[in-house]
């Protein structure tokens, strides 16, 4: 041991020599093994005196403080080492530190925050699997979970307008008000989710919390000279809700979902809605657990203010089949049946609709893509503006190509393009929408 070490283990002045880093530090982390931790702190002051950005030194502070029982101190010695270098590895290493030393004191969300922040500073796929498990370990310790996606786009009709600039009634022709065809703009939409585990066992989980959506618009030139009165903010959509779910695992991998939620829809900023509703779900594991067959059912009642409308329940039930192909890829397909039913004879309809999707395990051009498209017949018996009641056919389609190799604290951006078409024999109702835009979703 150096005499510059042994001064400052006795808390005595040291020399105006460095100490010898290369004997102090193992000799540090000695004492700590054996329980010595006063002198092993001693020994590693002594090399960050000589070095404030010694990162060895500093991650082996933490390691020590954190043995004696001064947390807050360890987390601040391993924050200092990250901050005190550029090199990637040590960086990783300080940011995983210090993210084990937050779980450790029961702080999972900024663990997590941490762990994240580690990512960047990935240098082998062995270090990406060691941060992918503890992430979800320090994930799955964490009652709290919380999700956000948002993006925005293009939108070529904002508004839910018609395609039609002259429709007939009744064999007479009317010319559509400006504000009735589509109008065109942009569209930013975000979507949050905040949940609590209140129960969780090997086969089952209880979860409380609330989700939010909102949906903001603004006109582009166009739309904004051939309707001067209105404003993209007009169409704005806003929803609140108060959510609990509760998943069960039964007999070989049956997995049970019900869920239930009440919550206000906003329209143009006023109040469009209460609602409150309740699903289930099961899911049968088939090929050893390579396909999946899932049934659902769901019951909502909205109680609608707004437009003349009046209150409704819908209720729906489907039914979808997911298979993984040989070489990686999964295809799903669906069927479902929604039918409405209110005292406004105006609102009732059946819908009944099918779906595909595609997905791509191994990427294209850099991108993980996503394929899906959907076709819906909806059906309404009364229409006040069709003698023969009110048929939409509905086609829409949609197109995702996921970035993950540009993650960054692992969030990736995720391009979508959709495109919507209704055919309707009511023309009004009649449209055609093309939005894309970007998000980011998490990889974890």
């Amino acid at each position: 041991m150096s005499v510059v070490a042994l001064c400052a283990a006795l808390g005595t002045p040291a020399l105006a020599q460095a100490p010898d880093r290369s004997t102090v530090l193992p000799a540090a982390a000695e004492a700590l093994a054996a329980g010595d931790a006063p002198r092993a702190l001693g020994l590693t002051n002594a090399v960050i005196a000589a070095n404030p950005r010694d990162i060895d030194a500093l991650l082996l502070k933490s390691q020590i403080l954190f043995a004696m029982g001064q947390s807050r101190s360890a987390r601040e010695a391993s924050q200092a080492a990250f901050n005190a270098s550029d090199i990637p590895a040590a960086r990783y290493a300080a940011a995983v530190r210090t993210a084990d030393i937050i779980a450790q004191d029961g702080n999972y969300v900024l663990s997590q925050f941490w762990l994240r922040r580690a990512l960047p500073y990935v240098q082998t796929d062995a270090e990406m699997e060691r941060l992918v498990q503890a992430y979800r370990f320090v994930k799955q310790k964490n009652p709290w979970r919380f999700s956000f996606s948002g993006g925005a786009s293009p939108n070529s009709n904002i508004n839910n307008g018609s395609s039609e600039s002259i429709i007939y009634i009744y064999g007479l022709p009317f010319v559509l008000s400006p504000t009735a065809r589509a109008l065109s703009g942009f569209t930013a939409e975000a979507q949050g989710k905040l949940e609590y585990r209140l129960f969780e066992s090997q086969r089952s989980q209880t979860t409380i919390g609330v989700e939010g959506a909102g949906r903001m618009n603004w006109l582009d030139a166009k739309s904004r000279a051939a309707a001067p009165t209105v404003s993209g903010h007009d169409y704005d959509f806003y929803s609140l809700a108060v959510i609990a779910t509760h998943k069960q695992i039964v007999g070989n991998g049956i997995r049970l979902e019900f869920s239930g939620r009440a919550g206000r829809n906003w329209y143009g900023g006023t109040k469009l809605s209460d609602f409150f509703g309740a699903g289930a779900a099961v899911t049968f594991p088939i090929a050893q657990g390579r396909d999946a067959l899932t049934f659902t059912g769901r019951a909502d009642r909205s109680l609608l203010v707004q437009g003349g409308l009046v209150p409704e329940t819908t209720l729906s039930a489907g039914a979808s089949y997911g298979h993984k192909l040989a070489w990686g890829d999964t295809v799903r397909a669906s069927l479902n049946y929604t039918r409405s039913f209110s005292s406004g004879a105006a609102q009732v309809y059946s819908l009944p609709s099918v779906g595909l999707e595609y997905q791509f395990n191994r990427p294209i051009l850099g991108a993980h893509l996503e394929i899906g498209g959907n076709y819906g017949y909806k059906t309404y018996n009364f229409s006040p503006f069709s003698t023969t009641g009110r048929q939409d056919r509905i086609l829409s389609g949609r197109v995702s190509a996921d970035f993950r190799g540009l993650s960054y604290m692992g969030f990736s951006p995720v391009v979508t393009v959709e495109a919507k078409r209704v055919w309707s024999n009511v023309p009004i109702y009649s449209q055609q929408t093309l939005s894309g835009g970007i998000s980011f979703e998490s990889r974890f």
